[in-house]
């Protein structure tokens, strides 16, 4: 939770919702950049790399299988945290 101080303080300085994306996606960006240049390499030395044995959508049906999997973990993981802690608070100032 050490970044929700500083991303509080990031919102609060932003003009608009659309201002602070912005900011945001140009400070991703180098990661995004360099975590795509790695993948490319990686599937350039072995294509079946995003292949599931058994599956022939390639890398569609992989891509398919990532994203659901992280929508389910994360699915339980806010109930682990809701059943922790109890329900989000409805006011930021209220925490």
């Amino acid at each position: 939770m050490g970044h929700v101080p500083v991303l509080d303080h990031v919102i609060s300085l932003s003009p608009s919702p659309r201002h602070f994306a912005e900011g945001l996606a140009v400070c991703l960006e180098p990661l995004f950049d360099g975590l795509y240049e790695t993948l490319m390499e990686q599937l350039t030395a072995e294509p079946g790399l995003f292949q599931l044995p058994g599956d022939e959508t390639g890398a569609a049906g992989f891509m398919e299988t990532w994203i659901r999997t992280m929508r389910e973990q994360t699915a339980r993981a806010r109930g682990r945290v809701e059943v922790t802690h109890g329900p989000p608070c409805p006011s930021p100032t209220l925490r």
